[in-house]
């Protein structure tokens, strides 16, 4: 009998799961979204620097983790310029009140 065998393709490590990063990047698009979006990035470089190739849900997660990355960015700025305008608009309300004479 003629019995191919085969040697096993050994990889580095296992595909990191950075779906799980890329979501919760999405869906804490703040400081906590930057945060994990990077723990994502990162982890996929690192797999990516090892020698493996990431594919399906972790391809996907690595995408998302950047796309998280500049939501919470972009979100983070939207929420600084809303409190400046707050507080500019809430001084300017009350220096107005105080001049009005009741």
């Amino acid at each position: 009998m003629d019995q191919n065998y085969q040697q096993p393709v050994q990889q580095t490590s296992a595909q990191p799961n950075l779906l799980v990063f890329g979501i919760l990047s999405l869906v804490f698009s703040s400081i906590v979204g930057i945060i994990l979006g990077a723990i994502g990035r990162k982890k996929g470089k690192e797999y990516i620097a090892q020698g493996g190739e990431l594919t399906g849900a972790s391809k996907v997660g690595f995408i998302l983790s950047k796309v998280g990355i500049i939501l919470g960015i972009v979100a983070t700025i939207v929420i600084i310029i809303y409190a400046i305008i707050a507080a500019v608009t809430g001084a300017a309300l009350n220096n107005l009140a105080s001049q009005i004479n009741y």
